[in-house]
């Protein structure tokens, strides 16, 4: 999304109720039954991803989400599971979790493309992440609960 108050910064502070407000608006445009977002960390500490997993919360707590749509955050791992590619497969399976999600092959290609299209972003580094990172291979997820559809909170 391009818009002038959320600039793709991560010293930039985004205001959590208008993250908040922008997905709710495209979950009910689209009646989106589930929504995947990054967890507290924001996998690599980034403000922006973080904003969106604090405005995510923010509505699972107001209980303006509808009842079929379920709420997911990425797990983030340390540095060396986030490396160790397809490698970390077999951990991540035997380690107690909750949602787990395998890419394949087709998803690897499907992440690669998406990660391509953004050339600006493309630097040495992410390379690295697009060859070895578990993020393009394996995900796993927290549900985010949903608060009582009757409170506000503020």
């Amino acid at each position: 999304m391009d818009h002038r108050k959320l600039p793709d910064d991560p010293k930039a502070e985004w205001s959590i109720s208008l993250v908040s407000s922008l997905i709710m608006k495209h979950i009910r445009a689209h009646s989106f039954n589930m929504v995947l977002t990054f967890d507290g960390s924001g996998v690599s500490g980034h403000a922006n991803h973080i904003a969106i997993h604090k405005a995510v919360r923010h509505l699972a707590s107001t209980g303006e989400v509808p009842n079929d749509c379920v709420l997911l955050s990425l797990v983030t791992v340390g540095l060396l599971r986030k490396y160790v590619s397809v490698l970390e497969l077999p951990l991540s399976w035997l380690l107690p979790s909750h949602i787990f999600c395998i890419t394949g092959s087709q998803g690897y290609k499907q992440a690669k493309a998406a990660m391509l299209c953004h050339r600006t972003q493309l630097l040495w580094f992410r390379y690295l992440y697009i060859a070895f990172s578990r993020y393009m291979f394996v995900n796993t997820f927290h549900v985010i609960p949903q608060g009582p559809k009757d409170l506000k909170i503020f």
